[in-house]
């Protein structure tokens, strides 16, 4: 059984559970009325992690440049997620070294960073929440906001370049855009796709994102009007992730299936700008540099990370590491040319990835 195919089977048991979820002080609670809180009772989200779960799925760099990963334990009948911050790569995995941690209800599957030390997270148990550190114990993260709104597990989340709209994807074919200003869930789309929607992404317009989905689609929605979605593909290869190009007003990246990744452009939607082979297995993550849109950071269900420039149409591939020894899931830009790789070998690897490497090997992990 893939990762995928077990996640939908506990996202399937996790069906008609109650929607509870404990914050640590009412006053932190942003809607409160989803929440209920037992007397004298923490929520799980103030108490540490004491384990380095190996499996990382997600990295991402906050604004004062710490690092947040999203640290599960994929092992068993029963597994375990939980978040950890680090104030540097050269801290990773030290547990004495490490900012603050969490466990969390569920596993983590997305991460996104908002101000300094506050996060979005997604669940597998279907949640959505927001943790950040809190200041009377600087070491414990706090449940400010959290609401179980999908009916299985949350697979990605997005947030618009403006800062105020969240979206939410699932395994229950829906998607979610949630106000950050009240964290009120403001737009439903309960069937935007006939089966789990794998990758959501915003446009360099706030109003507009992209989503695909294991039913085949690639769709483009616009918040502002009331029609439903423009098709903009249905692949045969079946889409897997997406990523929006930097500064482009109609360019994103596709990865499929099949192990190859494509560049559109919405301005000519029945054509591939560039289609690269990378993997005999299927694409994962797909991540373009801020600093350097035309660099694109790959990884599948392997453990290889790709670099392609996609404004080359020969010898596109740029960069290339066999450095990890397990599933890499987690890629992140940290400058103009330097990317950082997260794995479930539990390490956290740098990769300096210049116009034109001459080695493709990537600097050993830091412990």
């Amino acid at each position: 059984m893939t990762l995928s195919s077990a996640r939908e089977a506990k996202s399937t048991k996790s069906k008609g559970l109650p929607h509870v979820r404990m914050c640590r002080f009412a006053s932190s609670v942003l809607d409160v009325s989803s929440v209920q809180r037992p007397q004298n009772q923490l929520a799980m989200a103030s108490v540490p992690c004491d384990t380095f779960h190996r499996n990382i799925d997600d990295i991402k760099r906050s604004k004062d440049d710490s690092l947040v990963l999203a640290c599960n334990n994929l092992c068993g009948t029963k597994w375990e997620g939980s978040v950890r911050i680090y104030a540097k790569l050269e801290d990773i995995p030290s547990l004495e070294k490490c900012v603050a941690s969490v466990n969390t209800d569920s596993t983590v599957t997305d991460i996104v960073p908002l101000n300094p030390g506050r996060f979005m997270l997604g669940l597998d148990s279907g949640g959505v929440e927001m943790i950040q550190l809190a200041q009377e114990e600087p070491h414990l993260l706090d449940t400010v906001f959290y609401k179980r709104d999908h009916d299985s597990g949350v697979t990605s989340l997005a947030l618009s370049p403006d800062g105020r709209w969240l979206a939410s994807t699932g395994w229950d074919y829906a998607i979610k855009v949630w106000d950050m200003s009240s964290m009120e869930c403001s737009k439903t789309y309960v069937t935007a796709h006939c089966d789990a929607v794998w990758k959501v992404v915003f446009s360099t317009d706030p109003n507009v994102f992209l989503s695909c989905s294991k039913d085949g689609k690639v769709k483009s929605w616009d918040m502002r009007l009331s029609k439903l979605a423009t098709v903009l593909a249905d692949d045969t290869c079946g889409p897997t992730t997406l990523d929006w190009q930097p500064l482009s007003a109609s360019s994103y990246a596709v990865g499929q299936l099949s192990g190859s990744m494509v560049v559109r452009d919405l301005r000519q939607p029945n054509q591939d700008v560039l289609r690269v082979e990378l993997s005999q297995r299927p694409l994962r993550r797909i991540l373009f540099c801020p600093e350097t849109p035309s660099l694109l950071a790959v990884c599948a269900d392997d453990s290889i990370v790709r670099v392609v420039d996609v404004l080359k149409t020969e010898d596109s591939i740029i960069y290339n590491s066999e450095e990890h020894t397990d599933f890499v899931r987690g890629l992140c830009w940290t400058g103009q040319h330097t990317l950082l790789s997260a794995a479930w070998d539990g390490r956290v690897l740098q990769h300096s990835v210049g116009p034109s490497p001459e080695s493709g090997d990537a600097p050993p992990s830091a412990q």
